[in-house]
């Protein structure tokens, strides 16, 4: 009787083994995001390893993390000139689409060698993170002609626009070390924990995000001191800022293409940029124009929700397109 079940444990164990084995072996190719650390020179919150990723779970993209922990199809040599850095959240990382669809990438096809645009975007990185962060991104990467900002969201907190001015916005942790390490490298594993458990990173990067209605006083007192502190930045490291808003669009009831800014933000933020000498491309027009005339979303998947979501390679493109002819003179 014994054996019996001890022959039947081991069967057991060597199946779900196998199983596991096979899941993981499955999920290299399914979702194979690299584990993330501190950032030592303070660019970003965190970066990742260097290495290979997959993501099939929203749209799928497929490429290399560089040596010095971003999307980019160049590693990184200290020091080497870079004219335009690129910042933002993981809409800017790209992990949703292949590695040659990123904006950044399409950035350096359109300027055929004549400028370099490295990206340093990375999950959770809102707007209000890269301000936290610009001076150790410029004094790092030295950009010599201009600093460009993802933002897919106008409506920003007034208390986190403030925090990111004082530089008391919570930090995003990057749970790493020992054991928790080995096991963030088991493909299945880190699957299993992004769907079930995971959930501090978005919930730091969602406060910064104001879903209560708030005056237009305060909120505009707010974006004033956020974006003097980023002209300012600017300024300071010789490049120009510019901010580049991509919104998700979706159809109303008559079918015409609608956001989810707020009556006056956009042109809140427009007039302040303005008023700071910073560039403000707001690429709404664009993206509702992209579904009305030719039927396609900036946002979303073939296995995800029509225009909900990262933003797609149509958004990436219209996003490097758009600076580009802002950058020559073509216009915006």
């Amino acid at each position: 009787m014994t054996k019996t079940v001890l022959r039947w444990l081991l069967k057991a164990f060597f199946a779900g083994a196998a199983a596991f084995a096979l899941l993981c072996l499955f999920c290299a190719l399914y979702y194979n995001i690299p584990v993330h650390h501190e950032n030592p020179d303070g660019a970003t919150e965190y970066k990742y390893e260097p290495g290979f990723y997959a993501r099939g779970t929203e749209g799928f993209g497929a490429g290399r993390v560089n040596n010095d922990g971003f999307n980019n199809l160049r590693d990184y040599t200290p020091g080497e000139e870079i004219d335009l850095l690129l910042m933002g959240s993981s809409h800017t990382e790209g992990f949703c689409i292949f590695q040659v669809e990123n904006a950044a990438n399409l950035l350096n096809e359109c300027f055929a060698g004549e400028k370099y645009t490295y990206n340093i975007g990375m999950a959770g990185h809102t707007f209000l993170y890269a301000v936290k962060r610009l001076d150790r991104a410029l004094e790092t990467y030295a950009p010599r002609e201009a600093v460009i900002f993802e933002l897919a969201t106008l409506s920003y907190d007034p208390a986190a626009m403030d925090a990111a001015v004082d530089g008391t916005l919570p930090d995003i942790p990057s749970h790493t070390g020992g054991l928790l390490t080995a096991l963030q490298k088991l493909p299945y594993l880190r699957l299993l924990y992004t769907k079930y458990f995971k959930g501090t990173n978005e919930a730091v990067a969602a406060a910064a995000v104001s879903a209560a209605p708030v005056t237009q006083e305060a909120y505009e007192a707010s974006l004033s001191r956020l974006l003097e502190k980023t002209a300012r930045l600017c300024a300071q490291y010789g490049v120009q800022g510019i901010l580049v808003y991509t919104p998700s669009v979706q159809p109303d009831a008559a079918g015409h293409g609608v956001t989810e800014a707020r009556p006056g933000e956009r042109e809140t933020f427009s007039r302040l940029c303005a008023q700071y000498g910073l560039a403000f491309l707001d690429l709404t027009e664009k993206n509702i124009a992209a579904m009305e005339e030719d039927g396609h979303l900036p946002f979303g998947f073939a296995n995800t929700a029509p225009g909900e979501g990262h933003i797609n390679s149509l958004g990436h493109q219209i996003y490097a397109e758009s600076v580009y002819a802002y950058l020559t003179g073509e216009g915006a």
